[in-house]
């Protein structure tokens, strides 16, 4: 692994694998995408399946109300949804830890978060992460800034490490 040699962090590239634990103990292994413009991680359903909380996702989406939210009303229906719509969730729905209403460029998406545990260069992460469909994208993982403490990332660096 190779290390900063003034701080002491490990350096990353911009793919790395990640190691995440099943509830049986196993683990797996799978590519991640180091994204410092994401805020928090995302994972796929497919990873939500083999951990057990595939559940979220689909209850999520089957009972979440049908909302149109734009960004004039982004705000109010924000507060909506943090103050009435998430309490109401996490009771119906085990495993849900949080619901956000999510600004990108492609327009405002509202996502469930679960509590998440993976490990990136042998250092373990326990994470809220977001539950997406990434089917077509390249990667199942995305990890976001709040879980790159403690690394520096070279963008030059691109080779596939192990976790």
């Amino acid at each position: 692994m190779q290390y900063d040699a003034y701080m002491r962090k490990p350096i990353i590239g911009l793919e790395e694998e990640v190691k995440i634990t099943l509830p049986n103990g196993k683990f797996i292994r799978r590519k991640a995408k180091i994204d410092t413009g994401a805020r928090t991680t995302a994972i796929d359903v497919s990873i939500a399946k083999k951990i057990g909380l595939v559940h979220v996702y689909t209850d999520f989406h089957r009972l979440f109300p049908k909302l149109k939210i734009t960004k004039r009303n982004f705000k109010t229906v924000r507060q909506t949804i943090q103050k009435q719509i998430t309490p109401a969730l996490k009771k119906a729905i085990s495993g849900l830890y949080d619901v956000r209403v999510i600004p990108a460029t492609n327009g405002i998406t509202v996502r469930p978060y679960i509590r998440f545990q993976f490990r990136l260069r042998n250092k373990k992460i326990q994470t809220v992460a977001s539950i997406v469909d990434r089917k077509i994208l390249l990667y199942p993982i995305l990890v976001g800034k709040k879980d790159l403490v403690g690394f520096l990332i070279d963008p030059s660096k691109n080779d596939y490490q192990e976790a």
